[in-house]
């Protein structure tokens, strides 16, 4: 089986669809030929055939600036269309993955070089909507995805119509395509959540809790992931006289987001790492007690999986397709969105030790083994590929 993996993100450069690509390829049979087919950012080291023992064909089909966060997205897509063929003339693939957010694939479905599926990690209408009800300055990619929303939307619908296989990372997900496409997925959509590496995040340090308390934020510093809430509920806790240190790892408008803090919170009580190596992602879940993600929207977090899977105390609110995964009191906690007095309060629980802290960190912890563990998450997605190509 020959794959053609289009990925406009890859480790290195992180993110949701860069981490799900890696780990994906990482746990897929050895007997699967796999092209990842990519960018290149200048100054970013992809050293993939060391990541992948030789596993991937490396094919880069573009060069961009390293910092270029929204338009390279469409000159992906060009270069897709330009590449793709060719490269599919040459090594006759069976099937093309690709991902929808990013839509690498936007254009080059029309060439019906090979079947079609698609991971679907987020969509537009569902972004744009949840993004109305920020005050956070809105990063500069969020900006041209709600100016240009109305493009991408129909991109997508297209994209709904015409793949041959969905794989929605979460009923929430696949709920969106539904209603808000008005797309019948009757028989071409399958619910695939993300998976986690719990060799890699796992725990390592003891069940003690951290005096001052460690609070940790993982992702892009975007206004959806509600940032403000954050600073909020610490500001809270700080004035009620509790130790805190609070922690934000991610790329996006540093600058901005350290003007905020330095206006409600003490220096020495937050720190920005923002964007860091991925390899060292473990250490810095290992190093934190409570892991809060305030997001307006998710799909199904790549943040959450890697913090229950290293053992932390997760916070998180309500919204897609969290509460698929955190069950509330059990292997995390959640609290409404946009509330950040209820976030205070949930951390309050722990700080005062209402709770069995030790219970929760463990339920995580197994959750991620039993339920989101990355060899059994390619297992399901090979099994697709197999649908697809009739093999099953």
């Amino acid at each position: 089986m020959r794959i053609a993996m289009l990925a406009p993100e890859s480790l290195p450069s992180w993110g949701g669809v860069g981490s799900y690509t890696y780990n994906l390829i990482s746990n897929l049979p050895d007997d699967i030929e796999i092209h990842l087919i990519t960018i290149d950012r200048k100054g970013v080291n992809l050293e993939v055939k060391t990541i992948w023992d030789e596993k991937v064909n490396l094919h880069k089909i573009i060069q961009i600036s390293s910092n270029e966060s929204f338009f390279y997205n469409l000159k992906f897509q060009i270069a897709v269309l330009k590449n793709l063929k060719k490269l599919h003339q040459l090594y006759n693939f069976d099937l093309i993955h690709s991902h929808s957010g990013h839509l690498p694939h936007l254009f080059s479905q029309f060439q019906n070089i090979a079947p079609l599926i698609v991971t679907v990690h987020t969509e537009a209408k569902g972004l744009k909507k949840a993004r109305k009800r920020m005050k956070y300055k809105k990063d500069v990619t969020e900006f041209f995805n709600d100016f240009f929303s109305p493009i991408i939307e129909i991109g997508e619908k297209i994209n709904f119509q015409l793949a041959d296989r969905l794989l929605p990372i979460s009923k929430f997900t696949l709920r969106q395509i539904n209603e808000c496409y008005c797309v019948n997925t009757n028989n071409k959509a399958k619910v695939i959540y993300n998976g986690v590496n719990i060799d890699l995040f796992k725990p390592l340090n003891n069940d003690d809790i951290h005096n001052p308390l460690r609070i940790t934020y993982v992702g892009r510093l975007y206004s959806l992931k509600g940032l403000d809430i954050i600073i909020n509920s610490m500001r809270t806790l700080i004035k009620q006289g509790y130790k805190i240190k609070l922690l934000f790892v991610g790329r996006g408008n540093v600058k901005y987001l350290e003007t905020i803090c330095s206006l409600f919170l003490d220096k020495n009580s937050y720190s920005i790492l923002g964007m860091v190596n991925y390899k060292n992602m473990p250490e810095i879940y290992n190093q934190s007690d409570i892991v809060v993600l305030p997001s307006v929207y998710e799909g199904c977090s790549g943040t959450i999986l890697e913090a229950l899977s290293s053992g932390n105390i997760v916070i998180a609110s309500d919204v897609g397709g969290t509460p698929e995964i955190i069950q509330h009191g059990y292997n995390g906690f959640l609290f409404k969105s946009r509330n950040s007095s209820e976030l205070a309060e949930r951390i309050t629980d722990i700080l005062e030790k209402t709770i069995d802290v030790n219970k929760i960190k463990r339920n995580a912890r197994n959750t991620a083994i039993n339920k989101f563990n990355w060899k059994n998450k390619s297992k399901e997605v090979y099994q697709e590929y197999q649908k697809v190509l009739g093999n099953e």
